[in-house]
């Protein structure tokens, strides 16, 4: 769920479009595991994004 929620803010997608993207790359790495369908990501977001910290960006650093 996290992996989805990072690449759901990652490219900017509403969720239904989120699990469709990550089970594509799934597929496409010949992994089969469960992708969540959006009304669990949803409803599960809040706990999860609160355990989750940013970081900030180092832009400047090469």
């Amino acid at each position: 769920m996290q992996f989805c929620l990072t690449i759901k803010c990652l490219f900017n997608l509403p969720l239904r479009q989120t699990t469709g993207f990550v089970e594509s790359l799934l597929q496409l790495a010949s992994v089969d595991w469960k992708v969540p369908d959006s009304r669990t990501i949803c409803r599960r977001k809040n706990v999860l994004r609160s355990s989750y910290r940013h970081k900030k960006s180092m832009s400047g650093l090469q």
